[in-house]
């Protein structure tokens, strides 16, 4: 079952302005704050385009799932039974019973009271028949389909129910542990301190977003392809985005030694042996000898004395030497000197300066590692050249002897293979130069995958995926659970509405509302009649109206309001008997009808609707005093004593009273005044505006309209009272008023602001001028204290505008 409460809010709703519940319909009961909210009947009263239908029309939205497209923005705000609420927004929500008569819902279904051209849409009602067997059958496809009241499910219902939790629960716990996921990507992609979005100068990206992270990044380091960094592949990508355009450096020198040709050289000086004819033999034997005469033969060319000793040498002597330190020897001896000379120019030579510095920074590494294998390799082949060089040497001091020679080891071909390497890196350095901005960017991309590929592996990414992915599988059968316990509901629902249509009938609809429109204080002359129009496709039935028993045109619009009236009460009449206890909201039935027919719809209301009590809620409003007056004899509403005891909780009443107020452009609801909801006649009302006149402090924009009518509602007001005491026609205006006063004074000076007031015509001028306030206010305080001279009747006129004695400031002292 539910309840409406209150229509919380409304904003940009026809006339409705920021309207708040709350604000206009609070009230104190024991010094506390209460709402006067909806009741089992709600009447309310309010004057044409005052708003009435407006509030009507949000109520059918609830019907009809739908809201008028000419509204602009509008929202409101249902408030339900047990803390539930309804906006324009949820419509679809609302499930239980509703119907609503406004002009919508006669333009929606009797389009011939707008256009005779058309026919009234048919409906069909349940037959009186003995159809037992359909029963029957509809009893047992109910009892399968179960019911579907909240915490009482049972049948199909209370399946489709548990196999929703299950599958609710299973996408909760899936959407979880990907929210956990997702938290993880996203803290890593742009949320972290340490994200890659807020490290572009390291990863290369300053837009970085999840989704690059889970489209790109991460199915490229899943593939078994992808290698992660090592330190070093790192460190160098590191120094890479970090490094500054540089020169390229010096040449790399070759190496060009052919050493092998120098060890054949050696090799052959070596085995050079000079003939020993005419050679002295001890100076053959003694090599040191053999350097002593030679450096000494240089000295005694032209001397035949000896230097040394001061012997003279003989020419024997010197020919003998001249002899043994002949040409041949003299050659060899200088290609022994040259050899020695060039070995020690190539050492010299072997020195080779790499300048590490000079290239980027990402080379460093690699550079040093040749650099010092370099060094050592030269190092290496400067020792072989002292080897040779000491051969040579000993080559001199024995120069007529062959030596026996093992050649050093050559290391020229790896010097020359090391240098290439070096010169490959000087390439690459001045390539880099040359797509340095490229090679930073494959740089941070290397970064980026390898910071990825571990943050994957730090978070067990591949275990929480296939996690996520083994509750995915779980979806889907549950789905399928559901779907088939939901086309087995809707199988059952169309089967039950199968058999019910069994039971229905269009005519028997007809004959309902002809009941109705036809009773002796209806309309006997108007009928509707079952009409099947021509389809091929479907059976297709309208309602036409007849005038004794021909089409009827140029319908009134008080038998238009009869005939839409008596359709609606047909239509909702299954609802009623078959105690669905629909909510029923229906505004203003009485357009244009007269007195007998005002009375009329109140019958069929107290008869078809009140009568029986099984409707849950009832919703009537009228901008006529008349029908307002019938309405508070509706069965179930609160007796006139019950509405003005306020020792009974508002929660206890059974009915709530409304005023439905325009200002201007803007409408409001407020509760009833007891004038209107307990009294219902314009001798409260009038007397109503006069003691507010009379109590106004001061006049401002919210009461000026108490002056400007003031001469109208006392000049009633008067005529009222005065009638009751003086009703024979006999009395003239000023004897009645004269018996009234008991002062000629009075008379003449109410008189004057009385007729003055209400009927310009014969005093133009005064409608010229600003009204006169306070001369209205000591007429109206003068007639408050002559009402007060029955101080019972006075008493009863405060209590029908809610006005308590003590608070009256009007209120005789003596009494």
């Amino acid at each position: 079952m539910v309840k409406i409460l209150k229509i919380k809010r409304i904003e940009n709703f026809g006339i409705f302005r920021n309207f708040e519940w709350d604000n206009e319909l609070a009230y104190l009961q024991n010094n506390k704050k209460e709402i006067y909210n909806f009741k089992k009947i709600n009447i309310f009263y309010g004057r044409n385009y005052s708003g009435k239908t407006s509030l009507s029309k949000i109520i059918r939205s609830l019907e009809t799932k739908n809201i008028s497209s000419k509204y602009e923005n509008p929202e409101f705000e249902i408030c339900l039974e047990h803390n539930k609420t309804i906006k324009q927004s949820e419509l679809d929500s609302f499930s239980y019973p509703i119907y609503v008569y406004n002009s919508d819902f006669v333009k929606e279904n009797l389009k011939f009271i707008y256009d005779d051209s058309q026919d009234i849409e048919s409906f069909s009602v349940t037959l009186g028949d003995d159809n037992q067997k359909v029963l029957n059958r509809i009893q047992a496809l109910n009892d399968k389909l179960g019911t579907d009241k909240q915490d009482a499910e049972t049948g199909i219902y209370l399946s489709i129910k548990e196999k929703q939790k299950n599958l609710n629960k299973a996408t909760n716990v899936c959407s979880d542990k990907q929210k956990e996921l997702d938290k993880l990507l996203l803290d890593r992609a742009t949320k972290s301190e340490d994200s890659i979005r807020k490290q572009p100068e390291k990863y290369g990206d300053q837009n970085y977003t999840i989704t690059k992270l889970k489209e790109k990044d991460i199915p490229k380091v899943l593939k078994t392809t992808y290698k992660s960094l090592d330190k070093n592949q790192r460190y160098s990508y590191e120094k890479l985005i970090l490094q500054v355009e540089k020169e390229a450096p010096n040449k790399i020198p070759s190496f060009t030694i052919n050493y092998q040709t120098i060890i054949k050289l050696v090799k052959e000086i070596l085995n050079t042996q000079i003939g020993k004819s005419k050679k002295i033999e001890e100076l053959v034997n003694n090599g040191h000898l053999n350097k002593w005469v030679e450096e000494g033969m240089h000295h005694h060319e032209k001397r035949n004395t000896c230097a040394f000793c001061s012997n003279s040498i003989t020419n024997e002597r010197l020919e003998a030497l001249r002899n043994h330190f002949d040409e041949e020897s003299t050659k060899l001896k200088k290609g022994i000197i040259k050899c020695i000379e060039y070995l020690e120019e190539e050492k010299a030579s072997m020195t080779v300066n790499i300048d590490v510095n000079a290239f980027y920074e990402n080379f460093h590494p690699e550079l040093n590692e040749l650099k010092t294998e370099l060094s050592r390799l030269l190092q290496s082949q400067i020792q072989s050249s002292d080897m040779l060089i000491s051969y040579l040497t000993k080559k001199q001091e024995q120069l007529f002897s062959v030596l026996e020679f093992s050649p050093p080891a050559d290391y020229s071909e790896e010097i020359r293979k090391k240098l290439e390497q070096i010169e490959n890196i000087r390439q690459k350095h001045i390539e880099l130069t040359t797509n340095l901005n490229h090679q930073k960017k494959v740089a941070k991309d290397h970064l980026r995958l390898n910071n990825v590929y571990n943050f994957l592996k730090d978070i067990n990414y591949i275990n929480k995926l296939a996690e996520i992915e083994k509750l995915k599988a779980t979806i889907p059968p549950l789905e399928n659970q559901l779907e088939l316990y939901i086309k087995e509901k809707d199988r059952i629902l169309n089967e039950i509405k199968l058999e019910e249509n069994k039971l229905k009938s269009e005519r028997e609809a007809c004959n309902r509302i002809n009941e109705i429109l036809q009773h002796d204080f209806g309309h006997n002359a108007l009928s509707l009649e079952a009409k099947e129009l021509d389809d091929s496709q479907n059976k297709i039935i309208k309602f036409e109206i007849k005038r004794n028993g021909i089409k009827a045109h140029n319908l009134s619009e008080g038998e238009c309001s009869l005939i839409a009236f008596c359709y609606f009460l047909a239509k909702i009449q299954d609802d009623l008997e078959q105690d669905k206890n629909p909510i029923i909201w229906i505004d203003d039935p009485i357009c244009s009808l007269d007195s007998n027919h005002i009375f009329f719809i109140f019958s069929l209301i107290q008869e078809r609707i009140c009568k029986n009590k099984k409707y849950k809620q009832l919703f009537i409003s009228t901008h006529s005093l008349e029908f307002l007056k019938y309405l508070k004899q509706l069965q179930g509403i609160d007796k006139d004593s019950k509405i003005a005891n306020k020792k009974i909780k508002e929660e206890n009443r059974n009915s709530s009273y409304y005023l439905i107020e325009r200002n201007d452009h803007i409408s409001t609801i407020k509760r009833m005044p007891l004038y209107l909801s307990k009294f219902v006649t314009e001798f409260n009302f009038l007397f109503e505006k006069i003691y507010k006149c009379a109590t106004v402090k001061s006049i401002d924009d919210s009461n000026y309209d108490l002056f400007y009518n003031f001469g109208n509602h006392a000049r009633k007001f008067l005529e009222i009272y005065t009638f009751y005491k003086f009703p024979s026609p006999s009395y003239g205006t000023t004897q009645v008023l004269k018996s009234f006063w008991g002062d000629d004074l009075y008379v003449f000076m109410t008189d004057r602001v009385h007729n003055e007031y209400s009927h310009l015509c014969g005093v133009l001028e005064r409608g010229e001028l600003i009204i006169d306030a306070p001369e209205m206010k000591k007429s109206a305080i003068a007639i408050i204290k002559k009402v007060q001279e029955d101080i019972n009747q006075y008493n009863a006129l405060l209590e029908s505008i809610d006005i308590e004695i003590p608070d009256d400031s009007l209120y005789p002292k003596e009494v």
